[in-house]
């Protein structure tokens, strides 16, 4: 066909032939083809299933169905008909697997494969992705009777209106400032930015958007401390209503309590329970241990940094700090130059320039530019290769552009790599998201030390898939580690940008080249170091919270005294009273519920992995080879634990992590 959507993998996708019917045309066709395609082949495999006529069928159809659906992910902010399209059709896609899974004759033929000699006899990763299907199917509610199908098509139902219910709440509306005086102290770029954000709404003065980006820059730079609160106010504010169905405390109780119904429908004992089996990390018990004894740690250097903000809130005056001066003051307190002075020192070609040069030097990964159509300007598109063989696509969309979600950061595996049924090779591909500030004019964008963090760990996802080396698409995608697996390879890449020798080595000043030295580095990022303790306890009062949420969520206890709790125990600030994190935690309904304490499990264990990089050198080609074979090619084949210890050679170990921060 000549659709551009329906292209073999090895074709780029042409996206400036992609019309709004022509991508409807190529939606109604994948989602007709898979499910005419599973009724075929339940039909022809009746005699005796095989692996190339059912399983990679099988796959084959599933990785045409997504590769459609994320190809075409980027034109969502076209306009609301895209949107809306888009939106639609991700609804169908879901509801598709929902009844694969679900299917009767389709399992029994799987179980009919996994116990027959012939399927005994197959090779390690093909007994796995069997194996992977039938606990698929089970947790999936096949073993229900109809009823009790019927049930969980309801409870799905309703807890897909909810989380929809919960996200369109979190809207805010922009605050305006009319009086540039209030303005003190932010850059001048960031105020540009305000300003024209008020020009294309037809407004006066700045705008502020509501967003985390935003937020952040206001609360760490405005000197005008009613500006900071009311930054503040607003964001801590959103998804809080009098009306109850616009209020998302109401969503987020209901979300908890129907996927703790479903749970236990499926034969769990709780959501947490059903989260963690598909995930990496280990059992309910062994997370929670991982989280109480860093609990343990966080809260004695927690509470030693809250006196230290204290101190520098008398030292300026300010009597008792406010939530709103927490960030402000630790920025006056830095001694090293500033965040802005540092941006300069990373210009985005250069940053790109670094990835390449590392991906080459760790894993003889070369990313090729080539021109290929995109869906925006100021996106990058690359070919792979890797010894001599062409691997895959890499789209680098790291700009803010118009009509890009803010803070949109975050990475889509459109293509896993796979062989079919003919032993043809499919080649992965993958787009990397990020949201690095507009340029000046005539300059190029400029990355401070948060955007690199952000860059460094999207590229890490990006080349964990594209490193995959197993053949078929279920055990080629990666999130199939669950999102503390995945996390991991996002937060292992973040590590480079915390060394001073490599972030010196990577800057080139944008006026004369020059670089950085390491003192220089090391200065400024000892200063990001000692806020790292609030973040990490940020970060684990909300993971205790989403465990606590999904662990009990029929206990009577409200997600004031939830939180209030998990606070304590890592010694985070208390709650004001007008403060509710959980009603904008959209973590919460975007695939994290139940699983936040990814973030810290894959940060601990990625300071484990880097210590070898520190020992064996950070360019280091063996040692890159090494995470390669134990980490990357393995994909969803093998257990993640087991991945660890073969590349250090020893079980994983909290304590890079903890000496990192100076825990012990």
């Amino acid at each position: 066909m000549d659709n551009p959507l329906l292209q073999n993998s090895h074709i780029p996708v042409d996206y400036s032939s992609i019309t709004l019917e022509n991508m409807r045309a190529a939606f109604d066709h994948v989602l007709l083809a898979h499910e005419q395609g599973i009724e075929r082949i339940i039909l022809e495999q009746q005699a005796m299933p095989t692996w190339d006529d059912m399983v990679l069928a099988v796959d084959g159809l599933d990785s045409r169905l997504l590769a459609v659906l994320y190809a075409a992910s980027p034109l969502v902010d076209r306009d609301v008909a895209w949107a809306n399209a888009i939106v639609d059709f991700y609804g169908k896609v879901t509801a598709r697997f929902e009844q694969k899974f679900v299917n009767s004759s389709l399992h029994a033929l799987y179980q009919r494969l996994a116990g027959s000699e012939i399927g005994k006899q197959l090779d390690a990763d093909k007994r796995a992705t069997l194996r992977w299907h039938l606990d698929k199917f089970a947790s999936s509610g096949v073993l229900l009777d109809t009823a009790d199908k019927a049930r969980l098509a309801g409870l799905q139902a309703q807890i897909g209106a909810a989380r929809e219910a919960f996200r369109s709440n979190i809207n805010r509306p922009d605050l305006s400032v009319t009086d540039e005086a209030e303005l003190s102290g932010i850059p001048q770029r960031i105020r540009d930015q305000m300003a024209a954000r008020a020009q294309q709404a037809s407004e006066p003065g700045w705008l502020i958007a509501c967003d985390s980006v935003t937020t952040d820059d206001v609360l760490r730079h405005a000197a005008h401390r009613p500006l900071r609160e009311r930054v503040y106010r607003a964001f801590h504010g959103r998804g809080v209503s009098h009306d109850p169905q616009q209020d998302n405390r109401w969503h987020l109780e209901q979300l908890a309590q129907l996927r703790e119904e479903t749970a236990l429908l499926l034969g769990f004992t709780s959501h947490l329970e059903q989260s963690l089996h598909v995930k990496s990390a280990g059992s309910v018990a062994q997370v929670r241990s991982f989280l109480n004894d860093l609990a343990g740690d966080v809260r004695p250097a927690m509470l030693r940094w809250r006196s230290q903000v204290e101190r520098l809130a008398a030292d300026k005056g300010l009597g008792q700090p406010q939530p709103w001066d927490h960030d402000y003051l630790q920025a006056a307190s830095r001694t090293a130059f500033s965040s802005e002075s540092l941006r300069e020192y990373f210009p985005l070609g250069a940053v790109v320039g670094a990835l390449q040069q590392l991906a080459l030097k760790l894993f003889g990964v070369e990313l090729k530019p080539k021109p290929l159509a995109t869906w925006e300007d100021s996106v990058q598109p690359f070919e792979v290769w890797q010894d001599n063989a062409f691997i895959g696509f890499l789209y680098l969309d790291a700009v803010q552009h118009a009509g890009k979600q803010p803070d949109a950061v975050f990475t889509t595996y459109v293509r896993n790599r796979r062989v079919d049924a003919e032993g043809i090779y499919q080649v992965a591909s993958v787009v990397v998201f990020c949201d690095v500030p507009q340029a000046l004019p005539g300059r190029q964008p400029l990355l401070d030390h948060l955007a690199l963090r952000k860059l460094f760990h999207e590229f890490g996802h990006a080349l964990h898939h594209l490193q995959v080396r197993t053949t078929n698409h279920v055990m080629s995608n990666v999130t199939e580690l669950g999102t503390d697996g995945v996390e991991l390879f996002g937060k292992l890449f973040e590590c480079w940008v915390w060394d001073a020798s490599y972030l010196a080595a990577i800057s080139t000043h944008t006026r004369d080249g020059s670089q950085l030295t390491r003192l220089q580095a090391e200065q400024y990022l000892q200063g990001l170091r000692q806020q790292g303790v609030e973040e990490t306890a940020r970060n684990l009062s909300l993971a205790l919270f989403d465990i606590d949420l999904h662990g009990t969520p029929n206990d009577g206890r409200s997600l004031e005294q939830r939180l209030n709790d998990a606070r304590e125990r890592c010694g985070y600030w208390p709650l004001a009273d007008f403060e509710h994190p959980a009603h904008a935690f959209d973590h919460l309904v975007n695939g994290y519920d139940a699983g936040y304490y990814a973030y810290l499990w894959s940060d601990v264990h990625a300071c484990d992995l880097f210590t070898r990089f520190e020992a064996e050198g950070l360019l280091n080609r063996a040692t890159g080879r090494a995470l390669q074979d134990a980490l990357f090619a393995p994909g969803a084949s093998r257990p993640l634990r087991e991945g660890i210890e073969a590349f250090l050679g020893r079980p994983a170990s909290q304590a890079a992590y903890l000496r990192w921060h100076g825990l012990k």
